[in-house]
């Protein structure tokens, strides 16, 4: 067999794979017991930000281990150098404007859960024109052994050019 025959095939196969788990998991929404855990909106962008506006997401966290597990929800500072290009890292200091309803869940084995992250921009600020970035993370604080397992959320956060008031 040549070497462009068997590429093609391994493609095939690779195409017919990402499919069948991508409808089993639109189905069920919900990955095998093998698969660890994970979260669904993993980029979340919240554009034309202006002082006194307010929005949420829903973060979706999934448990697909046999086990009940618990799950701590923080903000982190994005790797300067894992930024989006064009983007900053959101200032710690304006941290207070993002409520994580839930810090900490328990999440029953091969099942998920919903918690809604909020930004409320206070109205009497002066931060319009950019573009930051922010993270989610989420932890898995069921022992391991020596090592924490998270994901993370990219929070992509533009504000208006001007106040809209």
């Amino acid at each position: 067999m040549n070497k462009k025959v068997l590429i093609g095939i391994v493609i095939v196969i690779a195409i017919a794979v990402g499919a069948y788990f991508g409808i089993s998991q639109l189905r069920n929404r919900m990955p095998g017991l093998d698969e660890g855990f994970g979260i669904l909106q993993s980029e979340v962008e919240l554009r034309n930000v202006y002082p006194g506006w307010e929005g949420s997401a829903p973060l979706t966290i999934i448990n697909g281990k046999d086990q009940d597990r618990t799950f701590s929800i923080s903000l982190e500072q994005p790797n300067p150098t894992k930024l989006k290009a064009g983007y900053v890292a959101f200032p710690v200091e304006y941290y207070s404007w993002i409520t994580i309803t839930e810090s900490e869940v328990i999440i029953k084995a091969g099942s998920y859960h919903e918690t809604v992250i909020i930004f409320a921009m206070p109205a009497d600020v002066n931060y319009a024109g950019k573009q930051t970035e922010v993270r989610v993370r989420v932890s898995d604080m069921t022992p391991q052994g020596l090592v924490t397992l998270a994901v993370e959320s990219r929070w992509y956060i533009i504000t208006a050019e001007q106040s809209s008031l």
